[in-house]
């Protein structure tokens, strides 16, 4: 008889259960890991409150894709570098051989998750045995949002602007600072979230009472021309609110760079203004080996404060209805799944 996992099913909108399922079995190339903390993305969040379909989650699907853990069992082709007892990080893109449709469901939110042709650096990552787990849980979620910041190599004078002070736009905030970078402001509606990004040495604007050109002229002075405009290097995209970013692209002066990692719905933009400044856009997805090597060392080494920063509320395996719920209602940041907790 096959042993036995606890998972979080998808069954319907707001309707997640505590089941029992087939712990994985591994090929001789694979590895199982215990998974010991995970995190819940919005992507999770729009799952329970919205309906999977859009994202490709069933009825009946595990899914949850931000975790660490433990490995408790390699094949017999694994090289050497990866073995039992060892703390780490699954890359859940490259962890399951659905690639990017296959990650969300690469099973943080069940006891195990499989890694399969697991090869070190590629899709597992060594985190050391004496890792905070409730830090390095951030290590995807951040990686999302430091690939979108240092897309341009911004260098350590550069004027960047990050739109969103949730996960994403923390991470990439924290990704900049950790490069030496000082000139950053962030930009959202919610203090609480400011707060984190004030902890971590960005200036913050609110725009429910500020102006946001005004401010960002006040901060970091007047581009010269016509029109007066902020004097800004790039901004990065971590809100998905299209009418935000329609808005800085109206503020586009020669050579502005615009990251954008969230919004996914349709942009308007001002034609002649923008293309006469010559502006460039990146669209940031996901994130590479080097970025992930970058965020680990970053966590490890404590370059910001960005992990107790980031982390406001945990919860307990058999709480995961009540975690998503809370993780909707955005009083917090990032919501973890401790499996440690009893």
């Amino acid at each position: 008889m096959a042993e036995m996992m606890k998972c979080a099913i998808y069954n319907g909108v707001k309707n997640v259960t505590i089941e029992e399922r087939p712990i994985p079995d591994i090929t001789s190339k694979d590895v199982l890991v215990k998974v010991l903390r995970a995190g819940i993305c919005g992507s999770d969040v729009g799952i329970f409150i919205h309906g999977g379909e859009n994202y490709g989650v069933f009825p009946g699907s595990q899914f949850g894709h931000e975790m660490v853990g433990e490995v408790v069992k390699k094949g017999s082709e694994v090289a050497n570098n990866i073995n039992v007892g060892d703390i780490v990080f699954i890359d859940p893109v490259m962890s399951q051989h659905g690639g990017v449709g296959g990650s969300i469901m690469a099973g943080a939110f069940s006891e195990y998750s499989l890694v399969q042709d697991a090869v070190l650096d590629v899709n597992i990552y060594q985190l050391g045995k004496d890792v905070d787990l409730d830090k390095a849980v951030i290590i995807e979620p951040m990686s999302v949002g430091v690939q979108g910041a240092i897309a341009y190599n911004p260098k350590e004078d550069d004027k960047v602007v990050i739109l969103g002070a949730g996960p994403i736009g923390l991470g990439a905030t924290a990704g900049l600072i950790g490069r030496g970078l000082k000139n950053i402001v962030v930009v959202d509606r919610n203090e609480f979230r400011l707060a984190k990004a004030k902890a971590l040495g960005a200036k913050t604007i609110n725009t429910l009472n500020d102006n946001l050109k005004e401010k960002l002229i006040e901060i970091f002075g007047v581009y010269p021309g016509y029109f007066p405009i902020p004097d800004v290097d790039m901004y990065v995209d971590a809100a998905g609110a299209p009418a935000l970013l329609s808005e800085v692209f109206n503020y586009a002066r020669n050579a502005t760079k615009y990251a954008i990692i969230s919004v996914f719905q349709k942009v308007e933009l001002s034609g002649q203004p923008f293309i006469a400044a010559q502006p460039i856009i990146y669209g940031s997805q996901g994130y590479t080996h080097n970025t992930i090597v970058e965020v680990i060392d970053h966590i490890l080494n404590e370059k910001s404060s960005i992990a107790s920063t980031m982390v406001t509320h945990k919860f307990k395996h058999d709480d995961i209805s009540k975690a998503l719920e809370f993780a909707s209602s955005g009083e917090g940041i990032k919501v973890i799944i401790d499996y440690d907790m009893k």
